[in-house]
């Protein structure tokens, strides 16, 4: 499953699978969660309902 994080201090948004950031569609950071679970459902990929936050 994979996991969306956002990045406290950038605000941007990663996609994490098995403790690893990954790229969807090309990409490996993107401005909202919606824009990850986008690319990840176009990849056929599982993401998780929660969005964890960084706060550094």
């Amino acid at each position: 499953m994979t996991r969306i994080v956002n990045l406290g201090r950038t605000g941007l948004f990663v996609a994490m699978r098995g403790g690893v950031m990954t790229s969807l569609g090309g990409h490996s950071h993107w401005r909202s969660a919606d824009e990850v679970r986008r690319a990840a459902l176009a990849e056929n990929v599982p993401v998780s309902d929660l969005v964890v936050r960084t706060l550094a």
